[in-house]
């Protein structure tokens, strides 16, 4: 996503505050506001979304509300970003961080300079993060078509004694003759053999 997309859509953004009521959530809130975002600011952390959220802010509390954070973060899209709230550094914090998968951290006490630079980076990390996972799923899927072709055409080599490029061939002009793709032509020779 480029930075003028980024910056395009920021007065798009529905934003979530999950904090509890105070001067920080309050002070997150109306600066999220003058940035342009949609923002609703909600405590105790709800079961499930009632409308999309693009944005999630969540504070991190020792040990406190992280089940009921993570089950709503991970109930969301895969695109919504996640940025952490933190007031102090701990291991188990940290560890909280990680099992949300946050994309940008801002540490309390807040400073409203620092909002608008922390909601672009982690948009940012968010977006080319879903992309990899879009790529690495489109990857991983023409990886088992490929799996699935190799397995035919050793099945085609063992049956007629053929070389590669032959069994590729006859694959090819199957494809062509049937106008189905040759993936199609491999799975259904394969499961003509199913014990092969």
């Amino acid at each position: 996503m480029s930075a003028n997309s980024i910056l395009g859509s920021l007065r798009e953004l529905q934003v979530m505050v999950l904090n509890p009521p105070g001067a920080l959530s309050d002070a997150l809130v109306l600066q999220l506001i003058r940035i342009g975002c949609s923002v609703r600011q909600i405590w105790p952390p709800p079961k499930h979304f009632d409308v999309p959220v693009d944005v999630i802010f969540t504070g991190i509390f020792q040990n406190h509300h992280h089940e009921q954070i993570s089950a709503l973060v991970g109930s969301g899209s895969p695109r919504t970003t996640v940025v952490a709230l933190v007031e102090y550094e701990s291991p188990a914090v940290l560890s909280q961080i990680i099992e949300l998968e946050c994309h940008g951290v801002i540490l309390q006490l807040l400073d409203a300079h620092k909002i608008l630079p922390a909601l672009v980076a982690a948009r940012r990390v968010s977006e080319e993060l879903f992309k990899l996972k879009q790529k690495h799923a489109q990857l991983q899927e023409r990886l088992a078509s490929q799996v699935d072709i190799n397995r035919a055409k050793v099945l085609l080599m063992q049956l007629h004694g053929w070389e590669e490029g032959q069994a590729h061939g006859f694959l090819c002009q199957e494809a062509m003759k049937s106008r189905e793709p040759i993936l199609k032509v491999a799975q259904d020779l394969l499961r003509q053999h199913p014990d092969k």
